[in-house]
């Protein structure tokens, strides 16, 4: 493999972890209509469904970049995506 091959698949790779990573956030902005329906919660209610999982977002990539100084960064991200991919 070229390095300029190499450098395609690295991109490619990490452009689709990124696109995992906002599909996640999306889903759950799109998910507050039924929440809210659901749980009938009012706005304030929901405010914090998002307060909440942006907090345990953060601590989950901050736990990342720990485990990333550990274990090196490639292993992790493997196991990251290995671990929110889909079964086939």
């Amino acid at each position: 493999m070229t390095a300029s091959n190499s450098f395609r698949w690295i991109m490619a790779v990490t452009s689709l972890a990124f696109v995992v990573a906002q599909l996640d956030v999306s889903i759950v902005n799109i998910a507050l209509p039924e929440i809210a329906k659901t749980f009938k919660a009012d706005m304030s209610i929901l405010q914090w469904v998002i307060d909440a999982y942006a907090l345990a977002f953060a601590v989950l990539m901050l736990s990342a970049g720990n485990l990333s100084d550990l274990f090196g960064a490639k292993h992790v991200f493997q196991w990251g995506c290995s671990y929110f991919a889909p079964p086939l």
